[in-house]
């Protein structure tokens, strides 16, 4: 299994991909490039980061998923 965490932005539409999420500095690091993105090999660590991503308030404004590559 390999997967990315894609992104879309609920009002702009615009897409990308997960590359770091820093839970020191409260945000993420996007990509548009999917060979850019964090790989995820286990889907317990997908499950981390997008508990992470919600935490740190980055679902008020974008909608994540897994997609494989």
């Amino acid at each position: 299994m390999n997967k990315v965490i894609k992104w879309t932005n609920k009002y702009s539409n615009e897409q990308g991909y997960v590359m770091t999420v820093k839970k020191a500095d409260g945000h993420f690091t996007n990509t548009y490039e999917v060979s850019e993105a964090k790989v995820f090999t286990r889907q317990a660590d997908i499950t981390k980061a997008m508990n992470l991503l919600e935490t740190m308030g980055e679902t008020e404004n974008n909608v994540f998923e897994a997609v494989e590559i």
